[in-house]
C-alpha cells in the first residue's frame, strides 16, 4: 500500500461499501486520543488528507487526552513536545483531562490510586476490564457535558449533564466519536446494538475509520513515516495486565523501568497479603501455580519476571524494544 494513498482510494482498495463505511455529516466530531499509533494517524489523517477531513470531521472538532496517570514517559513526552505544538499549528482544540480537572471518578483518579483506595486490589487479565471507562471513557464524556454548555450554549442549557447530549443531538445529530482501532482489531469495536445508556444511543455515534480505510498498525507506522513526522511509542498504561502477562513486555519494562516495575510488583503483593483468606486469590496474570510447595498461591509479576528471563534474557533491550514497538495499547479493551 502507498502510505499516501487518499481516503476514497484506501476505502476502495479496502473493498468496503464506501456508502456504509462514512458516517452521517454531524456539527461535531471528536478524537480520543491515546498517544499511540493509531489515534495519532487519525490526527495526521485530519490535518494531512483533505478527504479524511471532508468524510470524518467537516465541522467542529475537538480532540481529548484522556490521562490515566499511568501511561508511559515516551507517550508523555510525545504529547507536549509534538502532540500540543501540531494542534496549536493547525488550530485544533486539543484537551488533556488530567485527574485534578476533576472528571475522573472520586475512586478512579489514577490506575494505580484506584489499586490502593480502600480494600487493595490490582488489575488482573482474570477481572473486568473496568479501568479503560473509568480512566479513558468516563472522564471524556464529563468533559464534553461541561464543554457542549460552553460551545454551544443557544442549544445545550447548563448543567443538563447527559441530556445536553440529547439536546445537542436534535440539533446537530448524533457526534461522531471517532477511536483509533486499527484493521486486524475489529473484536476490540464495542457493539452499538448492545449500549444501554439511552442517551448515548441517541446522542454518539462511535466511528472507527482506520478499519474501512484498511490501516492496521504497521501501515498506521508507514502513514506516520510517509510525513516525515516522529512516530509516536505504543500507548498504555505501564502496568496494564495483559502486558504484565506478556513476558516480552514485562521484561522490557523491567529492563528500561526497573523502579516502575517494583513499584508494580509492590501493589500486586500488597493485594495478595491483603485477600490471603480469598478462594482465589489472584495476581495480575491472573493465575495459580499448578503444584509443588506453592501449590495454589498466585503467580506473580517476579514469578513471571524470572521464566521471562529464562526465556528471553538473551534478547538486548534494542531488540525487546522492537518488539515492544509493534505492540502497545491493551487489545482486549473494547470502545
Amino acid at each position: 500500500m502507498n502510505a499516501k494513498m487518499k481516503t476514497q482510494d484506501l476505502l476502495t482498495a479496502s473493498g468496503v461499501e464506501i456508502e456504509k463505511a462514512l458516517p452521517s455529516e454531524s456539527k461535531l466530531t471528536i478524537l480520543s486520543y491515546g498517544g499511540g499509533q493509531d489515534s495519532t494517524t487519525l490526527l495526521y489523517k485530519y490535518v494531512f488528507d483533505p478527504e479524511f477531513k471532508k468524510i470524518y470531521a467537516p465541522n467542529d472538532f475537538l480532540v481529548l487526552f484522556a490521562d490515566t496517570g499511568n501511561e508511559a514517559p515516551m507517550t508523555y513526552e510525545y504529547i507536549e513536545n509534538i502532540i500540543k505544538p501540531f494542534c496549536i499549528k493547525h488550530n485544533i482544540e486539543f484537551v488533556a483531562i488530567t485527574n485534578d480537572m476533576g472528571y475522573h471518578g472520586r475512586t478512579w483518579q489514577t490506575l494505580t490510586g484506584q489499586w490502593e483506595n480502600g480494600n487493595p486490589t490490582i488489575g488482573s487479565v482474570a477481572y473486568p476490564k473496568t479501568c479503560t471507562a473509568n480512566l479513558k471513557l468516563n472522564p471524556q464524556y464529563r468533559y464534553v457535558e461541561e464543554w457542549l454548555t460552553k460551545k454551544y450554549p443557544e442549544i445545550v442549557s447548563k448543567n443538563s449533564q447527559k441530556a445536553g447530549y440529547v439536546q445537542f443531538a436534535k440539533t446537530y445529530g448524533p457526534i461522531n466519536w471517532i477511536v483509533g482501532i486499527a484493521k486486524g482489531e475489529e473484536k476490540r469495536c464495542a457493539d452499538a446494538e448492545k449500549e444501554t445508556a439511552k442517551w448515548k444511543r441517541q446522542a454518539v455515534s462511535v466511528i472507527y475509520p482506520l478499519i474501512p480505510l484498511g490501516l492496521d498498525r504497521q501501515k498506521c507506522q508507514d502513514y506516520i513515516k510517509s510525513l516525515d513526522m516522529p512516530i509516536p511509542f505504543p500507548s498504555n498504561c505501564l502496568f496494564c495486565p495483559f502486558a504484565g502477562n506478556n513476558k516480552m513486555e514485562l521484561l522490557w519494562l523491567f529492563k528500561t523501568f526497573k523502579d516502575r516495575f517494583y513499584v508494580w510488583a509492590a501493589l500486586e503483593q500488597k493485594k495478595l497479603d491483603a485477600h490471603q483468606e480469598a478462594v482465589k486469590n489472584l495476581g495480575v496474570c491472573g493465575k495459580l501455580h499448578k503444584k509443588g510447595d506453592r501449590k495454589g498461591e498466585a503467580i506473580t509479576l517476579l514469578d513471571t519476571l524470572v521464566e521471562a528471563q529464562e526465556e528471553f534474557g538473551h534478547l538486548s533491550l534494542n531488540e525487546l524494544s522492537d518488539y515492544r514497538f509493534s505492540h502497545g495499547h491493551c487489545t482486549t479493551s473494547s470502545y
